[in-house]
């Protein structure tokens, strides 16, 4: 009997909406998925402390099959945790994640949050450090269109790709929770 999953849920910006986010993963249970959110808050508090949070949900989860998904700016916390931890994770997935190319972030986004700023200075860096079979087993869940992370922002070098028939943003992630998620939960089980 293989181990089960584990997904932790890393948000993007948009802390006011991490109740409905648990709420509709809560539902996720059904398909068998033991689901937990790792809040991130990103308007306020430190990158390392933020970290530190990512961090203690996946020695906590140890003995099951763990899979990050990274929502939008999340989706920089899950490529720095893939750099650093690659035996602790069975999978990496993102949402729209904001997963390269980080000198193209506006500075509203950076005065917002200095933390996001930080994991976007150190992103190339955690990048750099994956190996060519990391950024294969690497997915990238996105719309046909995105104008917040284009989808070129949401692509590592020969990661796998996953796209979804839609067109926005938030509008992606919601449809990836929802009425996607027989898709997203496939490509998590997916080996």
């Amino acid at each position: 009997m293989s181990r089960p999953i584990h997904v932790i849920y890393i948000p993007g910006f948009g802390n006011k909406f991490d109740t409905f986010r648990s709420w509709i993963l809560d539902r996720w249970k059904y398909k068998g998925i033991t689901m937990q959110l790792v809040p991130m808050n990103w308007e306020s508090g430190a990158f390392d402390a933020k970290l530190r949070s990512l961090n203690q949900a996946i020695d906590a989860a140890k003995g099951k099959r763990i899979v990050l998904i990274g929502e939008s700016a999340g989706g920089s916390m899950v490529v720095h945790s893939m750099a650093a931890r690659p035996k602790d994770l069975f999978k990496v997935v993102t949402l729209c994640g904001k997963n390269s190319q980080p000198e193209t972030v506006g500075q509203s986004y950076f005065d917002r949050s200095p933390a996001f700023k930080q994991s976007m200075q150190k992103l190339n860096q955690s990048i750099e450090q994956l190996s060519a079979k990391q950024c294969a087993e690497f997915v990238s869940i996105h719309p046909i269109y995105d104008p917040t992370v284009p989808v070129r922002e949401t692509l590592l070098p020969g990661c796998r790709r996953v796209r979804l028939w839609v067109v926005g943003h938030q509008f992606t992630i919601l449809l990836a929770l929802t009425l996607y998620s027989p898709i997203v939960i496939r490509t998590l089980r997916r080996t």
